[in-house]
């Protein structure tokens, strides 16, 4: 798994590419530690590149989300392929996290709250 991270309008954008399962979560978790901004609490995760993500990756998705949520932030998610999204749907995180086809939908969703 390969990750970046870069900002954007105040908003943090995760970018990530691979696969995100067990054994790759811990890294995911630690990365995003080392290059969050202590004043961003908005958050997008490109997915474009996400090839695969198993229960781990939506467990750490999930958190990231519940965290930024306790701290007046959010987390969505844009660009997922269809094979990580039928895995979103199926476990309903749809239902929780709000995906948008593109990273720009995602991005533009903050400015209408």
């Amino acid at each position: 798994m390969d990750l970046e991270m870069k900002y954007e309008n105040g908003i943090g954008i995760i970018l990530v590419k691979g696969e995100l399962d067990a054994s790759t979560a811990p890294e995911f978790t630690r990365f995003f530690k080392d290059h969050s901004r202590e004043n961003t609490m908005n958050y997008v995760a490109d997915l474009q590149e996400l090839a695969y993500s198993s229960s781990a990756g939506i467990r750490i998705f999930l958190g990231l989300a519940r965290e930024l949520r306790q701290n007046q932030g959010d987390l969505r998610i844009g660009g997922v392929q269809s094979q990580v999204d039928k895995i979103f749907k199926l476990s309903k995180f749809d239902k929780i996290v709000r995906i948008f086809p593109t990273v720009n939908e995602a991005l533009n969703s903050y400015k209408t709250v």
